[in-house]
């Protein structure tokens, strides 16, 4: 066989084998299976509703969180607290040693009596024209400066104590016996025992509600404290000026005036506000779950994905609070629509998913 007819042959018998390795491959995708569809849970929206009342959670915080330093560096040489001790107004947290202060005081006082002396002596001599004008004034210049050495002597040993300003429990104690400060480091850390604050995040419409009522005594949250189903209720104290960009609410401070009552800091509260009992706008809306809401492809706005014939896209919805029962839905959504609370993340407009329905959408 010459070398032509080699090649005749092989080429036929490629033209013959790649109809078959056609065909194995067509086999081969029609086996492939295809991806399974996603499926996501989805929250079916509810009648209208009003939110008249109110849960958000909050917790014991210090009343007056105070820290105390001394003015003056030295050695701590008595610590007459401990954490947890109540103390009155007036009472001594810790003292310096003061062997230097009483140095001085004692060096300040004999140089006060001695330029009092002179000084008595020299108002003699003056009156009977044995002191010149000049010499008198150095005297009574002298003293001028003595009893203000004498005074300022005695304020440096009044800094080497610090002293509970009110009457209150000692949360912390910063410092350790004989251990060297330097001033304006805290010793130790104390709060008012007379009332309860509990601090709550407060959404931003309700705190300009609260500013605005022409009442704001009439503001009167409840609570409830872990461990206990007794209501108390609340006053407001004060809020912050700016609002906390992580958790869009502002910080309010809300109190209970009772001394009788010890809730440690800390303790989780639930507090109810009673929007309709205040006189505040009672907004309306339509709840759903706060795993249902995403930001939207603008700054402040937001979205919730609609789930409809099969299929899934991103509907734009006002807000208005969030609280523990979910976020309120002032627009965008009616009801009865079924909104995506799961894998948010990896949807896209139009695709088809497959539905788990959380709830029946009373």
């Amino acid at each position: 066989m010459g070398a032509r007819d080699f090649h005749l042959l092989r080429t036929a018998t490629a033209w013959l084998v790649l109809p078959v390795l056609l065909a194995i491959a067509a086999c081969e995708q029609d086996t492939i299976s295809p991806e399974p569809r996603l499926t996501v849970q989805v929250w079916k929206v509810g009648r209208m509703a009003a939110s008249g009342k109110q849960n958000f959670l909050g917790r014991v915080v210090p009343a007056d969180l105070t820290r105390v330093a001394f003015r003056i560096p030295g050695n701590i040489a008595q610590l007459a607290v401990q954490a947890g001790q109540d103390v009155v107004a007036g009472q001594v947290i810790a003292r310096l040693d003061d062997s230097i202060q009483l140095q001085v005081l004692a060096d300040a006082t004999a140089q006060y009596q001695l330029s009092r002396r002179q000084l008595e002596r020299a108002e003699n001599l003056s009156e009977m024209g044995s002191l010149t004008p000049a010499q008198r004034d150095e005297l009574q210049a002298g003293y001028r400066l003595a009893r203000a050495r004498l005074e300022l002597a005695k304020a440096e040993l009044s800094y080497t104590v610090v002293q509970a300003p009110f009457d209150g429990t000692i949360a912390v104690v910063d410092k350790e016996l004989f251990e060297a400060v330097a001033p304006g480091e805290t010793v130790a850390t104390l709060f008012r025992n007379d009332r309860t604050d509990v601090l709550v995040e407060l959404p931003d419409a309700l705190v300009s509600q609260i500013h605005r009522a022409p009442n704001p005594d009439a503001f009167r949250p409840r609570a409830t404290f872990s461990g206990s189903a007794e209501v108390y209720p609340l006053r407001y104290l004060k809020s912050s000026m700016a609002r906390d960009p992580k958790a869009q609410a502002f910080q309010v401070w809300l109190t209970i005036e009772d001394p009788e009552l010890r809730f440690p800091p800390g303790l989780p509260a639930t507090v109810v506000v009673d929007l309709e009992q205040a006189g505040l706008q009672v907004d309306s809306g339509l709840v759903v779950p706060v795993t249902a809401l995403e930001a939207a492809g603008r700054e402040g706005l937001f979205q919730v994905w609609r789930y409809r014939d099969g299929t899934i896209a991103p509907v734009e919805v006002a807000i208005g609070r969030i609280s523990q029962q979910g976020v309120l839905v002032t627009g965008g959504l009616e009801a009865g629509d079924l909104v995506v609370t799961s894998s948010l993340a990896r949807l896209s407009p139009g695709q088809e998913v497959d539905v788990q329905l959380l709830n029946a959408g009373h």
